[in-house]
């Protein structure tokens, strides 16, 4: 089967790139191994139906970024979620935003004109700082940037802290349908431009030369292979690093294999808890911050009765080995001291918690990626193409701040159908209609007993928070 590209990846990405390519006359097939696209984008439905549930992203980050576009375009309808933020600590709950203004102090002080350092080091050097402060700041990078601080370089950090004012990005916003909205959206047209969209289909390998791709990818009851002159691979970082159940390229290709083993994926656990109605004092309060707890991160919607129980990076690892209903007890547990509430009745309140484990998620393999200490320039060896003929966009290619975030992955999709179309314009790779002198390459059938992942093979999509 024969496209002029093959968009590996129906996530954001991959849809926005589909999307510009189509409108330049390109014929597009997207392989996407889930049942729907969206990637990390999930949404389900509240027991009363009347408003999403977000599995996976639900913030618009910033008043200004590629996302507002889009929302203008499909005239979604967003609200402000209140700039309120409490800490919860020593059994206290209080507002208290001014600690919020000294962590934006603690990343100003990032120079980026000195050697690179991983977060947990530069903070050590900061003796001036409150504990309070230097508490809330490691969890701050531990959960909006899902990294590891001992390992996230503060170059990084500072990059995307120039990108968020760049962005207005304090401010947060969520679309009133939810995400889901936006990707009807993109799916509608997708479907008027004629762009091809197979389901189901997990991509095993890419046999490609200058000019020619062949794409193997397995469905439930058999092996499929997809011709094209150009792909586009939109996959997580944390699917690409998969050596054994990941992605083949064939040949190899060295200068992105190292960039994509140099990022880093981040772990998230977050539960929401939908309840009959709210025993919380304020509705929508904001964000609440709870100092050591397990869970550090809480906030409110003021569409429903439900409350977020948020971890990430080593906080979010801790949490893996934990069964749904344990990290319900926990969550449910940690909620009643907050709010110095009667666990027993806030029990009888809950309706259902929601959640979907990203990490173990063969598709995604983490939540988002983040940038290790001395790997600033890695996203963008990533984002180079490979002769004209292999392209890469997602979140993980974002060398400008973004990388994480769902505008990071539609601006990089837009990217890459950009230097596709300049490619293919400018007759940089040759037609496909010559003999393929890579076929020959493409894997047999493994070995059922050389294989001890038990996972199945994955290929991805593309956010959280």
């Amino acid at each position: 089967m024969a496209a002029e590209v093959i968009v590996i990846g129906g996530g954001v990405a991959g849809m926005a790139a589909a999307q510009n390519l189509a409108s330049g006359g390109v014929g597009v097939t997207i392989l996407e191994a889930r049942p729907w696209l969206g990637g990390r984008i999930r949404a389900a439905r509240s027991e009363s139906g009347r408003f999403p549930i977000e599995l996976g992203a639900e913030f618009v980050h910033g008043a200004k970024n590629a996302v507002w576009e889009v929302i203008s375009a499909a005239k979604l309808k967003t609200s402000e979620v209140p700039a309120r933020h409490w800490t919860f600590r020593d059994n206290i709950l209080k507002e208290d935003n001014d600690l919020f203004g000294e962590i934006e102090e603690v990343f100003s002080g990032i120079n980026v004109s000195e050697p690179d350092n991983d977060f947990r080091t530069f903070l050590k050097k900061c003796n001036e700082l409150r504990e309070p402060v230097k508490s809330l700041s490691l969890d701050y990078v531990e959960g909006f940037h899902a990294a590891d601080p001992a390992r996230v370089s503060v170059h990084s950090l500072a990059r995307s802290e120039q990108a968020s004012e760049r962005d207005d990005g304090t401010r947060q916003f969520r679309i009133d349908e939810g995400y889901r909205a936006m990707l009807d959206w993109f799916s509608t047209r997708l479907r008027q431009s004629g762009v091809r969209v197979e389901l189901e289909r997990v991509v095993e390998s890419i046999v490609w030369e200058e000019g020619a791709v062949q794409v193997r990818a397995r469905t439930e009851s058999s092996i499929e292979q997809f011709e094209g002159r150009q792909a586009l691979i939109t996959l997580p970082i944390g699917v690409l690093q998969q050596e054994r159940s990941g992605v083949q390229f064939l040949p190899r290709l060295p200068q992105h294999e190292q960039a994509i083993q140099a990022l880093a994926m981040g772990p998230v656990t977050k539960l929401i808890l939908e309840f009959r109605t709210p025993f919380w004092p304020e509705r929508n309060f904001g964000f609440i911050h709870a100092l050591g707890a397990r869970f550090p991160t809480w906030w409110s919607d003021e569409r429903g009765a439900v409350l977020t129980a948020w971890a990430g990076g080593p906080r979010a690892k801790d949490l893996e080995g934990l069964r749904l209903e344990e990290l319900q007890a926990e969550a449910l547990s940690q909620a009643a001291r907050m709010f110095k509430a009667d666990p027993v009745k806030i029990r009888d309140l809950l309706i259902r918690v929601h959640h979907h484990d990203w990490t173990r998620d063969p598709f995604s393999r983490g939540a988002y990626s983040y940038t290790p200490v001395g790997m600033a320039s890695m996203a963008g060896q990533l984002a180079i193409p490979a002769k004209n003929t292999l392209f890469f966009a997602g979140e993980a290619t974002d060398s400008s701040g973004e990388e994480g975030t769902v505008q990071a992955a539609l601006a990089s999709g837009r990217r890459a159908a950009r230097q596709m179309l300049d490619a293919l314009e400018q007759d940089a790779v040759k037609p496909v209609n010559r003999p393929f002198r890579g076929a020959a390459a493409i894997p047999q059938e493994p070995n059922d007993d050389d294989s001890d992942d038990d996972d199945p093979p994955a290929h991805r999509n593309s956010l959280l928070a």
